[in-house]
């Protein structure tokens, strides 16, 4: 059964184990990470005070038991108290990202340790699982592990993280503070108009790319990764071949200047010559907006032109294929708050996540993909499989094929061009993979059975 991942933080009484938590609450926030506290006690404590109504309501059978006040929802279920957070944290998957346990320290999570001199032997002594001891005084054994500062925040923070996502040769996006903001909204319930609240919507802005300081392109975008989607835009439109093209990518002016971070300058490798007249030959004006990059095209032969066909293979299970775009949802943070954004991610044969980033436009989405494996020196898995949010257009085939993936499955529906362009260029084409099915479009000699 998939679990939101959780993390004890354990100490004797008096540690400072509700300070540290408090404090790594709005600094994990601030990393876009959805977290949950939960205090954990070994001692008797009603969760419903007896002879309340709630607690004659439990002890009449009700599975669920709640308390409503202006403040919030409290609920309590009738789970034996061993298996109650584990229920809890598999019914919150996609809804958190992770669970911080004050307490329960013979539990089964891996562990933070807060130690204070003077209360006792650190615990970490003799719990292995115990990933880091949070002290400011020198640990009484030298096999202690991690040793981490109180007042180190940051990086108790890097720890967790660590923990929670591994280094990936390409690895995943996490939340970019600048994709969200807060704008009023006054909601109608049915009944009457309700007074104005913040309400969490994806940033779009401008990304002006230029080559050796002339304009290439403006596209609306998600602010966040525009190394990787300048990287993916070059590689789909055949101005680069790789890595290997590109000098420098930096952004222009000054960080806190007016539109800082809407202009970024890429500055081709010595030796290489960026030639962008045939994409200017091929577009009307400058502007690409988020959702589609082909409306400006004069032929679409032009966008067929260089697309190399791939060659067979691999073989992938179908149930691998199914599975694709729900792994498309671990990244989601940014939709999961605003339902405003696109996702995509690059999987390798075995279903590993290799890549996945989260834009206002699904295209914007796959090049920050793709741009983020072109500039992976170490990747040593290739990626096989591309799972997009949204309708898969012909844009999303060429993508897929610059960057040599040779499936594409996305949640929506497929055009007539990309079922063509599938076809031409030896992709595999699923569409509507959602709840372990799929429709295959093209080359399905790729799944195992066909």
């Amino acid at each position: 059964m998939s679990r939101v991942p959780a993390v004890s933080i354990i100490g004797w009484s008096g540690a400072g184990k509700t300070t540290l938590l408090a404090r790594l609450l709005p600094e994990l926030a601030s990393r876009g990470l959805r977290v949950a506290a939960v205090k954990h006690s070994s001692d008797a404590h009603p969760l419903h005070r007896p002879g309340s109504d709630t607690a004659r309501f439990q002890q009449a059978g009700a599975v669920l038991t709640g308390f409503a006040t202006p403040e919030g929802v409290q609920l309590t279920h009738d789970q034996a108290p061993a298996d109650s957070l584990p229920t809890l944290l598999s019914r919150l998957v996609g809804r958190l990202d992770l669970a911080l346990v004050e307490g329960w320290k013979d539990g089964p999570l891996p562990k933070l340790e807060v130690w204070r001199e003077g209360l006792g032997p650190p615990l970490a002594l003799s719990r292995p699982e115990v990933l880091a001891l949070i002290t400011d005084s020198p640990p009484p054994s030298p096999t202690s592990p991690r040793i981490l500062s109180p007042e180190d925040i940051g990086a108790i923070a890097d720890t967790l993280l660590e923990h929670l996502r591994p280094p990936r040769p390409a690895p995943l996006s996490p939340a970019d503070a600048r994709g969200v903001a807060s704008k009023p909204v006054r909601r109608w319930n049915g009944a009457a108009l309700q007074p104005p609240e913040d309400d969490s919507l994806a940033v779009e802005e401008p990304l002006e790319i230029r080559v050796n300081g002339e304009s290439l392109v403006t596209t609306m975008r998600t602010p966040g990764h525009d190394r990787e989607l300048a990287v993916g835009f070059l590689l789909a439109e055949g101005l680069i071949r790789g890595a290997d093209d590109l000098g420098t990518l930096a952004h222009c002016g000054r960080p806190g200047e007016e539109g800082w971070g809407n202009v970024l300058e890429v500055t081709p490798a010595p030796g290489v010559f960026l030639d962008p007249e045939p994409l200017r030959a091929t577009r009307r004006g400058t502007l690409t907006t988020s959702a589609c990059g082909v409306c400006g095209r004069r032929s679409v032969e032009d966008l067929l032109t260089g697309c190399t066909p791939l060659p067979p293979g691999p073989v992938l299970s179908p149930s691998a294929v199914a599975r694709a775009t729900e792994r498309l949802r671990d990244v989601q943070r940014n939709f999961a708050r605003t339902g405003g954004v696109h996702a995509a991610a690059a999987l390798d044969t075995e279903g590993r996540l290799l890549a996945a980033f989260e834009d206002v436009g699904r295209h914007n989405a796959v090049d920050k993909v793709v741009g983020a494996l072109v500039l992976a020196p170490d990747l040593t898995r290739q990626p096989v499989l591309l799972a997009v949010s949204g309708r898969v257009s012909f844009e999303i085939i060429q993508k897929a094929v610059r960057a040599r993936i040779p499936v594409v499955a996305g949640v929506s529906a497929a055009t007539t061009l990309s079922v063509d362009l599938a076809l031409r260029s030896g992709v595999t084409l699923a569409t509507f993979v959602r709840d372990g099915r799929f429709n295959v479009h093209s080359h399905a000699e790729r799944l195992a059975g066909a």
